[in-house]
């Protein structure tokens, strides 16, 4: 099994395992062009550097100071009270576990729980236990975004022709460490780890689509997804093996929202060290679709009206017309890499190389190979430190909220951004939220 086997670097003494330094250090308020591009190629995967800054002659980035961006108090309380407990069964599957971080890994983890049970190269199921910290990273009550705009482009981003727009939310259940200690799910007993809706309003021939899915706290139960589409007149289920589809003919599949959103066990898993590296924290641009005017930073619901393409194009991305190494500030993180191998028969990737801050464990980039080990796909997101964002509601949630998520086929050279700039952290009381997640909604159609 990749999931348990030692790699090349862990059979290395423990010290040999602290991050490279960089070959041309970089400085806050550095401006990176293609001047000076090489000061930056040791500070990202090599595979990303050659296909997204190498040759990129817009490349202008600058060096923002690295944050301290340690998550929700009631996490790090959850992480220490439950420290220990949690362990993986002989399937892989996380068992006696409450909340908080599983296996104390980050920093902060390690120091909360006075390293009684710090999570180490030597276990010998290190990487699996790294992606169920992922899995239950700290991500507040949920997703809300109630205005999202999606490009599609080809032709390496000079041709957006098509703009589509909707509303998103997700809501988690189960494990929430915010609503300790009187409880830890937000409906009693539910078996809901969490659940996502999202409606697409334009353009005209795909509105009224929708999908509806629930993620179940025990693996072995499939999710249950559902999908509205209006030129059937009819919901349909989709199946788990569909996940790794095409999602409405864009480059994304439902598995790579979030970089990896996929079942864990489904998966094996390798580690591939850590480093210092650059990565999008916390973004302080004002995009899609916060320059759409009418209250729309701290709108919790619904559109204000539909954007326009001009609108969208207000920030600048590239390359491809979609990466983020235009206009944006990167700081020095400690990011840690996870090979993802599917055990999926006929699933597209062979390889996804999957990047993920350390302190946060928010997803930073991804690169992924196709069957016969080419490379295929660059995912990277941009987030935006809930501390500063214009929603007050957002600023004592302590979370990396996404903002921008944004995918490059490398052999069809087709690209796509979603912007979801006025992205918020609202929590939802079970009521609203058993009321929001019914098929029900997926029977109104357009």
């Amino acid at each position: 099994m990749r999931s348990t086997r030692v790699t090349a670097a862990l059979a290395l003494p423990l010290f040999f395992l602290v991050v490279a330094p960089a070959r041309a250090d970089v400085e806050v308020g550095d401006r990176i062009t293609p001047a000076n591009r090489e000061k930056v190629k040791e500070l990202f995967p090599e595979d990303l550097y050659a296909f997204a800054v190498q040759n990129f002659a817009g490349l202008d980035i600058t060096i923002a100071p690295t944050g301290n961006y340690k998550p929700h108090p009631k996490f790090v309380e959850a992480t220490a009270k439950y420290a220990c407990q949690a362990r993986l069964d002989e399937r892989g599957y996380l068992v006696n576990y409450t909340a908080g971080q599983p296996f104390p890994y980050s920093e902060w983890a390690k120091k909360a729980t006075e390293h009684a049970c710090d999570l180490t190269p030597d276990d010998p199921q290190f990487a699996l236990k790294l992606a169920w910290n992922v899995n239950y990273r700290w991500q507040g009550s949920g997703h809300n975004y109630p205005h999202w705009g999606f490009s599609y482009m080809r032709n390496e981003g000079k041709n957006l022709w098509r703009l589509g727009q909707g509303v998103y939310r997700r809501t988690y259940f189960s494990h929430r460490a915010d609503l300790l200690p009187e409880s830890r799910d937000l409906e009693e007993g539910t078996d809901v780890e969490w659940a996502e809706f999202f409606e697409i309003m334009d353009p005209f021939d795909l509105r009224g689509t929708m999908y509806l899915l629930f993620r179940y706290t025990d693996p072995s139960k499939e999710d249950d997804t559902w999908a509205y589409v209006p030129s059937l007149r009819c919901v349909r289920r989709v199946a788990a093996t569909q996940k790794s589809d095409s999602l409405m003919g864009t480059e994304f599949t439902l598995e790579d929202f979030a970089l990896f959103s996929g079942y864990v066990t489904s998966q094996d898993w390798e580690f591939g060290g850590e480093m210092i590296g650059l990565a999008a924290m916390d973004t302080n641009r004002t995009c899609f679709p916060l320059n759409l005017g009418g209250g729309v930073e701290t709108k919790l619901a619904g559109m204000t009206r539909l954007g326009k393409l001009k609108e969208f194009r207000r920030c600048r991305f590239g390359p491809y017309g979609a990466l983020p190494f235009v206009e944006e500030r990167w700081e020095k993180r400690v990011l840690f890499q996870l090979d993802d191998y599917p055990k999926q028969k006929g699933h597209p990737y062979s390889l996804k190389k999957i990047w993920y801050d350390k302190e946060t464990m928010a997803p930073k980039f991804a690169f992924a190979y196709d069957r016969a080990g080419e490379p295929y796909k660059i995912l990277v997101t941009v987030h935006q430190w809930s501390g500063r964002s214009p929603n007050p509601i957002n600023r004592q949630m302590h979370v990396p909220i996404e903002v921008a998520n944004t995918v490059v086929n490398l052999q069809n050279l087709n690209s796509h951004v979603i912007q979801m700039f006025n992205a918020n952290m609202n929590r939802f009381s079970a009521k609203d939220s058993l009321k929001y997640f019914d098929t029900s909604k997926l029977k109104l159609g357009r």
